[in-house]
């Protein structure tokens, strides 16, 4: 049995972030220049540093419990395990994640170093907010830091047109969406009474897995130009299919709930899924 340290560890910031990122968010522009002052009495500590291209920093999520609020976990927010995923009915757990609400509240960035001016570090892609507590600096080395075949769940790749978002998909993490889809599109054609690709339109608001698992069942396609998606960043709430045949169509709309898994999708009852289907 391993035991793992309880008493809390103290330590004093080395500098702190000046940038004008103020408010939580769930985007950040990596272009986006910052600049960690240093502590006076650690000037001497940064000579050299200026040479390297690129620096760690290491700093303290003091806003950590904004952001939980935002993404409407606020209520776990001393150690919150999950994180709901942006744009699906989903969670990740929070190391599988690039939150900043991490367990232990430490965050990290690989950053540009632009320039150094005496206590000052101009930096570029710091994604702390402005007034962060930064903890510890480390130079960058590619030989040791980089690792080019590195794999990550294709999921990550996030265009912003379904087009293309579409064609990745990590079934381990992205397969709620997907499978709401394909249930939603087949009970759909189940309603109208016909069959794949017999339908005129698909009228979408949701994510984008939710549009391909719709666009398998049906056929209805953004390529073909037989599918319009709205509200891709929508709460599920909003989720609804309206689907066009060639004589009627029916709206779908989901419930507002999450799930941890494609199987609890795949085993509820119509009835708890769908808050209406209504044949128009």
């Amino acid at each position: 049995m391993y035991k793992i340290p309880e008493e809390p560890v103290s330590i004093k910031p080395v500098g702190v972030v000046v940038s004008d990122f103020k408010k939580v968010s769930r985007q950040f522009d990596y272009n986006q220049e910052s600049m960690i002052y240093m502590r006076e009495d650690l000037t001497r500590a940064l000579t050299g540093i200026e040479y390297f291209s690129h620096i760690h920093v290491v700093y303290f999520q003091h806003r950590r419990q904004d952001w939980l609020e935002m993404v409407g976990n606020g209520s776990e927010a001393e150690a919150s395990l999950t994180i709901p995923f942006a744009g699906e009915p989903a969670y990740q757990g929070v190391y599988s994640t690039r939150s900043p609400a991490r367990p232990s509240a430490l965050g990290y960035c690989a950053v540009e170093l632009i320039k150094r001016e005496q206590n000052r570090l101009y930096v570029r892609g710091l994604d702390a907010i402005d007034g962060t507590p930064v903890l510890d600096v480390k130079i960058y080395i590619p030989h040791f830091d980089a690792f080019p075949l590195a794999e990550i769940p294709l999921n990550w790749c996030k265009p912003d047109e379904p087009i293309t978002t579409s064609r990745f998909l990590h079934w381990d993490t992205i397969n709620v969406g997907l499978t709401l889809g394909l249930r939603t599109g087949a009970k759909a054609l189940q309603v109208l009474g016909i069959n794949r690709g017999e339908a005129v339109r698909a009228e979408v608001v949701g994510g984008h897995f939710f549009a391909q698992g719709i666009e398998g069942t049906t056929g209805c396609s953004p390529i073909g130009g037989t599918m319009i998606l709205d509200g891709a960043n929508a709460p599920m709430g909003e989720w609804k299919l309206r689907l066009i045949g060639p004589d009627n169509a029916v709206e779908i709309r989901l419930y507002e709930r999450m799930y941890s898994e494609a199987s609890e999708v795949l085993g509820l009852e119509e009835e708890a899924l769908f808050a209406s289907v209504q044949k128009l």
